[in-house]
């Protein structure tokens, strides 16, 4: 889970991802109502709004990529997701870049 959400975190930026030790605070795990690990307490407007516990949603397992649950918080409306990966996107991003870099850079040379 830490890994999909680290990776998940950089991609959007929009949304705020804090991760808390629920043994080691067990005040804030009890005010989220956090019983089975991991879970994952969705807020928004300052109040939970929705939940993802366990890995049932995931697919059963912890095997699951980080495209599904990318999904599952697009579907919670707790990250803005348009239909096609952000892993994705970031790569396709990175390729016009430096398709318009390489062409402005000839562009230079010419003049």
């Amino acid at each position: 889970m830490d890994k999909h959400l680290s990776i998940l975190a950089k991609q959007h930026i929009e949304t705020r991802f804090v991760k808390i030790n629920a043994e080691k605070s067990p005040f804030l795990a009890e005010k989220l109502k956090i019983v089975v690990l991991p879970t994952l307490a969705l807020i928004k407007n300052a109040k939970v709004d929705n939940y993802v516990v366990g890995f049932d949603e995931l697919g059963g397992t912890d095997e699951f990529s980080t495209e599904e649950l990318e999904e599952r918080l697009a579907k919670a409306q707790v990250i803005i997701f348009e239909g096609e990966s952000s892993r994705n996107q970031s790569k396709s991003s990175a390729k016009m870049r430096s398709v318009w870099q390489s062409t402005n850079s000839n562009s230079l040379d010419s003049e």
